[in-house]
């Protein structure tokens, strides 16, 4: 299940690093009812909150099954296969390789063309590498190391430096392998968890999805708060969020040397969904916007000393001094009274 509501909850601090802007407040935190979060879209309004006490939660949506411990154990298993050396010699299409490898550009190695320790893994006919490459080893034998002169395509995110340049592959072929799934015992959990048994892992496990159900708790509140609530939502306000969230997409694909429609694909977001996602949020803020006013709820001094110092820490931030000064009280108080609200309505909840 997508986590929107996670990012809603989070739509106050998020907007601290651009959003909605510095605040210049320099005032004693806020107690007064009057929130600032239905502010960050001003041309949105709720015309009727729909009932936020007593929201009714299906107990199976809470309850850390098996099969999903299962899953987990599965995919650990196959992210950290185990390689069989073969005695065929003859590299193959379909066959598993290991081998060793430096790419040159003009005689010098170039960065990130070079193998690991302990040679690559590589799927032949898995288009791994660039066009050439994996065909190129077929019919090699084990034990000889040869050239491959290729080129880079003519646009090559991963390293734009390369792109439409001719280079030099120098490999090994080291051996020809089978890929097997590893047996499931306390060996490999030790060698590639942080437990150090299969019991321990399993237990670790279904406290960490738990606490992953639990936290949906607000989503399934949330989401049936809204449902039942009734919105003039501007189309204003749902996209500048979504230009918002567009520059920090652009921001991360640009991280991974990729195009943004590339890293969008990647991550499985689309425009229809940048939308939908961008108008539950608003809808979110205008829901926690009004249940904070219905229930007359403020932060304390005390309240917003221990929260700025936790969003300070969670931030990095040098000091919550600075942080404050960056950011402004007005937000951090946003930010607070939004989680504030999020626990209530939480707990209000009934799990049936």
């Amino acid at each position: 299940m997508k986590k929107r509501w996670m990012t809603a909850a989070l739509v106050c601090v998020l907007a601290l690093t651009g959003g909605c802007g510095k605040s210049k407040s320099t005032d004693t935190a806020k107690t007064e009812t009057e929130t600032g979060i239905a502010s960050l879209y001003p041309d949105s309004k709720i015309t009727k909150l729909g009932n936020y006490k007593g929201v009714e939660v299906a107990k199976a949506d809470l309850e850390v099954t098996d099969d999903e411990i299962q899953t987990e154990i599965d995919n650990l298993l196959a992210s950290n296969p185990t390689y069989t050396k073969l005695d065929k010699t003859v590299v193959e299409d379909g066959d598993w390789v290991n081998i060793d490898y430096v790419g040159k550009l003009d005689g010098e190695a170039f960065e990130g063309g070079t193998s690991p320790e302990g040679g690559y893994d590589l799927l032949i006919g898995s288009g791994s590498f660039i066009d050439g490459f994996e065909d190129g080893l077929i019919g090699k034998e084990v034990g000889t190391s040869f050239e491959l002169p290729l080129t880079f395509p003519e646009t090559y995110t991963p390293n734009p430096d390369l792109a439409g340049q001719d280079v030099v592959f120098e490999v090994t072929v080291n051996a020809i392998e089978e890929e097997t799934t590893p047996e499931w015992n306390d060996e490999f959990v030790q060698a590639n968890t942080e437990y150090d048994s299969v019991d321990a892992y399993m237990e670790g496990t279904r406290t960490s999805l738990q606490e992953q159900k639990d936290s949906q708790k607000e989503y399934y509140v949330m989401q049936a708060i809204v449902d039942d609530s009734e919105f003039a939502c501007a189309d204003s306000d749902i996209q500048s969020l979504v230009d918002t969230k567009t520059k920090q997409y652009e921001s991360y694909a640009s991280m991974y040397g990729m195009e943004l429609a590339d890293f969008l694909s990647a991550v499985g977001v689309s425009e229809d969904s940048l939308k939908e996602d961008a108008q539950f949020q608003v809808q979110c803020a205008l829901v926690i916007d009004a249940i904070a006013k219905a229930e007359n709820m403020t932060i304390s001094d005390e309240e917003y000393q221990t929260g700025l110092e936790d969003l300070a820490k969670q931030y990095s931030a040098d000091s919550t001094e600075g942080f404050e000064e960056q950011y402004g009280k007005d937000e951090v108080v946003n930010s607070l009274l939004y989680d504030k609200v999020l626990d209530y309505v939480a707990e209000q909840a009934v799990v049936k």
